[in-house]
């Protein structure tokens, strides 16, 4: 899993990348992860130092008539993919509703989950990137056809436009393309209790799961359909 760094003064990216990735040639990948879009680093913010398996590409078996993208790999791949949310973010940091208006839908699920914030009221849909609502579509059927409902406890969020928990980019979520389960049993941090096998399906369909990363940015709630980000 990635590595905190905190930057000094006179680092550059690619001093850092020479130093905690063995070239300078890794910068532009290390600008990549970090979604940094200038080369301007600013003294005492903290980076993210990725691993030679955080930038592996996901193995898996994807269906040969699959309706949706494959997962993408880094900033670049994910705007690539599903769209450059930064053209839609606004001078006091909000997102412009048209972001959502284009790129995202609703879609309905087979079987309703509690709110992992309010555990009275359930969600009969979820809102994500409409490129991957027929994947979305898939995942929960798969849950369903293989007897595993009972594995998604509490529904923790798919589309939500905010930056990641432990750091300043912007959260997949942002895209839509990436889903919390069981919130309050797999903290930011903690190994947690997620069924192992929903995690199989899950990322058996393309999901990088966030409880095979380590130290404080383990995170076991959280499913992405993108790899090095």
């Amino acid at each position: 899993m990635a590595r905190n760094y905190t930057v000094k003064k006179g680092d550059t990216l690619a001093k850092i990348a020479q130093a905690k990735m063995g070239s300078r040639r890794q910068a532009a990948t290390l600008a990549d992860y970090n979604a940094l879009r200038t080369k301007k680093l600013t003294v005492g913010s903290r980076i993210f130092i990725p691993s030679a398996a955080d930038l592996k590409p996901r193995a898996f078996a994807r269906p040969r008539a699959a309706a949706w993208p494959p997962p993408p790999a880094g900033l670049q791949g994910v705007i690539g993919a599903f769209g450059n949310i930064y053209d839609f973010i606004r001078d006091d940091g909000t997102v412009d509703p048209r972001w959502e208006a284009q790129n995202i839908v609703r879609v309905a699920l087979p079987f309703a989950i509690p709110l992992d914030w309010d555990p009275t009221k359930s969600a009969s849909g979820i809102r994500c990137h409409r490129l991957l609502a027929p994947l979305f579509i898939e995942v929960f059927q798969r849950i369903v056809d293989t007897g595993l409902k009972a594995s998604v406890k509490t529904y923790g969020g798919c589309y939500q436009f905010r930056a990641k928990r432990n750091g300043s980019k912007p959260s997949t979520h942002s895209w839509g393309i990436a889903i919390d389960f069981n919130v309050s049993t797999n903290a930011m941090g903690t190994p947690g209790d997620m069924d192992l096998r929903l995690v199989a399906l899950i990322e058996g369909i393309g999901f990088v799961w966030g409880g095979r990363w380590s130290g404080t940015g383990k995170d076991p709630m959280h499913f992405q359909y993108c790899s090095a980000y």
